[in-house]
């Protein structure tokens, strides 16, 4: 069993901008940022992954958090299935 603690991601939206917070980290992408829009669609969709993949962008993480993100999608796939 996994003992790292579970992360959630948490998404607020306002008329000023959306905030993104995960784990202790808060992230605020304001009205005029040019990923609004991508959020503001995302939401729309219930389609998540853009967050994660904009906060890595923002930490400065690159290939290896995509890496990882792919396979942790994956498993998901895989615990649908089952």
């Amino acid at each position: 069993m996994d003992s790292r603690p579970h992360e959630r991601l948490a998404v607020f939206r306002s008329d000023s901008g959306i905030t993104l917070s995960f784990g202790s980290n808060t992230y605020f992408i304001e009205s005029a940022d040019p990923f609004h829009n991508i959020a503001i669609k995302s939401l729309e969709l219930d389609d998540y992954i853009p967050f994660y993949v904009e906060i890595a962008k923002r930490e400065g993480l690159g290939p290896e958090f995509r890496d990882s993100l792919l396979r942790e999608i994956e498993d998901l796939k895989e615990e649908d299935f089952e």
